[in-house]
C-alpha cells in the first residue's frame, strides 16, 4: 500500500513540496505495472500475489486518471458537435 501512495505524489529532489504527476506520467506508470504483473505471471517462477500487487497498482493509477477526468468535466458520453 505503501508503493501507492507513493505513486500518489512524488517529492522533487532538493524541494520540500510534493508535485501531482502529469497525466502522462500517471499513464506510464500504469502500463509498466501492467507490463510487470504480466512478467510475473509467465515467467518461469510464477509469483501470482506479485502480479496482483501491480494490478492493484495500475488500477489504483487509472482510477486517478479516471478522476482527474471527471474533475475536468469529461466524460465518455459526451455528444460531438456538429459543424455546420
Amino acid at each position: 500500500m505503501s508503493s501507492m501512495i507513493s505513486a500518489f505524489t512524488t517529492k522533487m529532489r532538493g524541494a520540500s513540496e510534493e508535485r501531482t504527476p502529469t497525466l502522462s506520467e500517471l499513464c506510464g506508470d500504469a502500463a509498466k505495472h501492467v507490463a510487470e504483473a504480466r512478467i510475473a505471471l509467465f515467467s518461469e517462477a510464477v509469483d501470482t500475489d506479485g502480479a496482483l500487487d501491480h494490478l492493484n497498482q495500475a488500477i489504483f493509477l487509472l482510477q486517478r486518471l479516471s478522476a482527474h477526468g471527471r474533475a475536468m468535466g469529461l466524460t465518455g458520453s459526451q455528444k460531438k458537435t456538429q459543424s455546420a
